[in-house]
């Protein structure tokens, strides 16, 4: 089985974990990557499509051999069952794995599942894991969709910084870092600011270059205050173009958009070596980031309004074509996705080094 074809006819023939296995010791595998992906990245491949591909959700060795069949040198995820199994397989196939974590959503919510969580990433050699703050109840966890002014949002903020606080000892018992990342809720210099504040190895940032573009943040100002907090990432290139009330902002496959992720990553890697360089690029509609509304502005100061026409004069210069699959069948999804993950995995190769031990 010595390319893709091959491969997935094989996997027709005598299933997937003989096809797998019958690759992996032919050495017909892609070679691995310094890329690996992020779980939310993944949701066609985890869905799947009956009668044409078999989702990976609810199998996680399947999902970590797929992975690597990609090309992928690692893994962020949340796992709770078949430990011993999957950790295993990634030692096997010699991948990382970074762990996810659900923090409470209120103050005094129950902080056992998110402990469990810790110990589950702990025993498959995580050393660190991704949380995000949660929303307000009915909130989509966009900033500039979820509140309706600054004053909300800031007693959002302060509840969503205090549950961080309650948690961190419990990471800290557990020597697992908590990554939280820069979800399109926290300002860059406001999330810098409380990790500062903190200042506990245990607590850092997962950095997404793409979610604060949607507060017109330029990437490498984001990338640059969170830097020396980092963790864990969640890599991705983005493309821009107008619409009517603003802008439309997409993840596309590396390379294409408007965004230079070696330069933003190398930034990353001079504070943290060791950092590995996890994808999440989302197979999706462009989201639409309403700048032209007032609406929009409700949570944020009132300096916000000056960002608006240098970001809309630059999205205007860098606007591409981009990627729309709400058009396409949910098998056209699926490849898509597939397709994006093995040329980004792919970049990785040409463009990123293994972090230093």
């Amino acid at each position: 089985m010595s390319n893709r074809r091959e491969f997935l006819m094989g996997v027709a023939a005598v299933g997937w974990s003989a096809a797998f296995a019958d690759a992996l010791a032919q050495n017909a595998l892609p070679p691995k990557s310094p890329i690996g992906i992020g779980g939310a990245a993944m949701g066609a491949l985890n869905r799947g499509v009956p009668g044409v591909f078999e989702g990976l959700n609810g199998n996680p060795v399947r999902y970590v051999e797929y992975c690597r069949s990609m090309g992928a040198g690692g893994i962020q995820a949340g796992f709770s069952a078949n430990l011993p199994a999957i950790r295993a397989k990634l030692d096997e196939l010699g991948m990382y794995y970074e762990g996810s974590a659900a923090l409470p959503a209120t103050l005094d919510g129950d902080t056992a599942p998110f402990e469990q969580s810790l110990l589950n990433a702990k025993a498959l050699g995580g050393t660190c894991v991704r949380a995000v703050s949660r929303s307000i109840p009915g909130g989509t966890g966009r900033r500039y969709e979820s509140y309706t002014s600054y004053a909300q949002y800031q007693e959002w903020e302060r509840t969503a910084n205090a549950i961080v606080e309650k948690v961190l000892p419990i990471a800290e018992k557990h020597r697992i870092a908590i990554a939280l990342e820069n979800h399109k809720d926290r300002a860059a210099v406001d999330h810098a600011a409380f990790l500062k504040k903190i200042s506990s190895e245990w607590l850092g940032s997962l950095i997404d270059p793409g979610n604060n573009m949607s507060f017109m943040e330029a990437p490498e100002h984001t990338v640059t205050l969170l830097a020396p907090y980092a963790k864990a990432v969640s890599l991705k290139d983005m493309g821009v173009a107008p619409y009517e009330e603003g802008f439309l902002l997409s993840e596309v496959v590396f390379g294409t958009g408007c965004t230079d992720q070696k330069a933003l990553f190398e930034i990353v890697r001079k504070h943290n070596p060791r950092i590995q360089a996890t994808e999440e690029l989302i197979t999706r509609d462009p989201l639409k980031i309403p700048v032209l509304t007032e609406k929009y502005y409700g949570p944020f100061p009132a300096q916000m309004r000056d960002r608006r026409e240098p970001w809309l004069a630059m999205v205007k210069t860098k606007q591409t074509k981009l990627p729309s699959v709400s058009n396409l069948t949910p098998a056209q999804q699926l490849k898509l996705e597939e397709d994006s993950h093995r040329a980004t995995i792919a970049w990785g190769l040409k463009n990123l080094t293994f972090p230093r031990a």
